[in-house]
């Protein structure tokens, strides 16, 4: 559960500001949660928003977006933002951030509640050592900063609801450790290749995946011919942010379909038996389409990276999520291609 709240913006721009977007869609939490769990193992990252009392309240009943540091700074640009995120596993975090910046967070499971800073006082008091009180003063805390309660019935009541884009793939965390771990041999030649050979094999990776996931883009196809290290800094960051935006876009769509897939259709037993049964039976093509291609143009965005040795990284764990059977033989005919560079 992760419960993000915003102060002045409209549902609109904080929709925006969290990935997500403004369709005139619906819904309560409890549907977007069980949307979310049907869609297992698939991924179906929702969230749902309202305004209440000029603060937008965005929930995720199954996931952490508001807890990143990166979307937490870019919605409270401005302003003032604050999340409160736990899960099963008792992972936890609390958030303050203030004109763009996170400027207090800390585990509330793990860590001691820091008494200094700009959180200490929206916590002080707060019990986080007693396991039946610490997720209500979770939210004690959101109301501190906020003012705002929010009333019991509101996860029982339709508001403006969105997928969340975000596509965690475009800058994996981790993502030379996953080399390490899934190309091992591959992860191990880096260490005595230089940046242009990193840079061809890191090309090569992406053109194989464009063409698995049937990339015919102009503009991303494009984007393989232009010499990385010569670009000024601007351009490639301009680059790189248009890739992203279409990357978010490619995503979105899939994701879109994956709820109307997996959206609750009806509680009469027979008719929700029924309604599984479809769901598992549905063509889903296009939807998986859509996810390769987005992994396809992430592939493209890694290439542009600084650091090509992360950007080889990147690419490559994106392409591996393109076609899993065809994996091993990609993966060796890279490590071949750097071990001859």
């Amino acid at each position: 559960m992760c419960l993000t709240v915003v102060r002045g913006l409209s549902v609109k721009e904080a929709l925006i500001r969290f990935d997500g977007l403004a369709t005139g869609r619906e819904a309560t939490l409890v549907d977007a949660g069980r949307a979310s769990v049907t869609a297992f193992p698939d991924e179906l990252p929702l969230v749902v928003a309202d305004d209440l009392d000029s603060w937008v309240v965005l929930v995720e009943d199954n996931g952490y977006h508001g807890a990143d540091s990166t979307v937490l700074s870019r919605l409270s640009d401005g302003t003032v933002a604050a999340s409160a995120y736990w899960n099963v596993n008792l992972a936890t975090r609390l958030s303050l951030a203030y004109g763009g910046e996170v400027v207090g967070a800390f585990d509330f499971v793990s860590d001691e509640p820091p008494t200094e800073g700009v959180i200490g006082p929206f916590i002080r008091s707060l019990d986080f050592a007693d396991p039946e009180r610490m997720f209500a003063s979770a939210l004690a805390f959101l109301e501190r900063v906020s003012g705002v309660r929010v009333p019991f019935d509101w996860a029982s009541r339709p508001h403006p609801a969105s997928v969340v884009a975000g596509f965690q793939w475009l800058d994996l965390s981790g993502a030379d450790g996953w080399l390490e771990i899934n190309a091992p041999e591959l992860h191990a030649a880096l260490s005595t290749a230089g940046g242009p050979e990193m840079r061809t094999v890191t090309t090569l990776a992406a053109v194989s995946a464009c063409e698995a996931a049937g990339v015919d883009d102009p503009a991303v196809l494009g984007s393989l011919t232009e010499d990385v290290d010569a670009l000024p800094a601007a351009e490639r960051a301009d680059l790189r942010e248009r890739l992203a935006r279409r990357i978010r876009e490619e995503y979105r769509q899939a994701l879109h379909l994956r709820w109307d897939r997996c959206r609750p259709l009806d509680l009469d037993p027979i008719a929700a038996l029924q309604a599984e049964v479809s769901r598992r039976n549905a063509d889903r093509s296009t939807e998986y389409g859509l996810v390769a291609r987005a992994h396809a143009m992430a592939t493209t965005h890694s290439r542009l990276m600084n650091d090509p040795g992360l950007g080889l990284a990147l690419a490559v764990a994106n392409a591996c999520q393109i076609d899993k059977p065809g994996w091993p033989a990609l993966r060796d005919r890279l490590t071949q291609a750097l071990s001859n560079l």
